[in-house]
């Protein structure tokens, strides 16, 4: 385990400095771990296995770290829909911005091209926190995905900008998108 471990510390490296999942090679991955070829592909047979690695390993975090998020609407507490969004949104921002491999992957998609599971599990949280009582069909929504897509690229901004007022202002557009978008959306 410790060993799979390591490789995967190398894939979420490597996606760091490069921004970019697919520039990651197998034979950089291993070189970066440490460990032969052979070594690597005994623990990941390929490319797709090690994304889904971190990607298990990323949405753990996330489903960890906003976890908080959708018992802060709860009605008994009287939280404003706003301060929820916020929350999530400087989570995954803090989230982004200590593991920097976050927002790529974030942005990857699934084998078939849908959304990957980190991306679903990010949707998952913003439309508990939007839709309190969002039933599998509204977490899976277009709504949800748009407004995921928002929150992803607003992040992705504010980080892009390190003046702290340039980054509040542009997370609070982020929010209003997202708001607009489920308040526009069809009953």
């Amino acid at each position: 385990m410790r060993r799979a471990e390591q490789i995967l510390d190398a894939v979420e490296e490597l996606i760091a400095a490069s921004g970019v999942v697919d520039a990651v090679g197998m034979n950089a991955v291993a070189r970066q771990a440490g460990v032969s070829p052979g070594t690597l592909y005994q623990y990941f047979p390929h490319k797709r296995a090690l994304v889904d690695g971190l990607l298990q390993r990323f949405t753990e975090v996330l489903r960890t770290q906003t976890a908080v998020a959708p018992r802060v609407l709860d009605a008994r507490t009287g939280a404003a829909t706003e301060s929820a969004v916020d929350g999530v949104a400087r989570t995954v921002t803090a989230l982004a911005e200590s593991r920097p491999a976050l927002l790529p992957l974030l942005c990857g998609a699934g084998p078939a091209g849908e959304p990957n599971v980190l991306f679903q599990c990010l949707s998952a949280r913003l439309a508990l926190v939007l839709l309190p009582d969002a039933s599998l069909h509204s977490v899976e929504c277009a709504s949800g995905e748009l407004a995921t897509r928002f929150l992803i690229q607003g992040i992705a901004v504010a980080l892009r900008h390190g003046a702290p007022d340039v980054r509040t202002a542009t997370l609070v557009q982020t929010r209003a998108a997202i708001l607009a978008v489920f308040e526009s959306r069809p009953a």
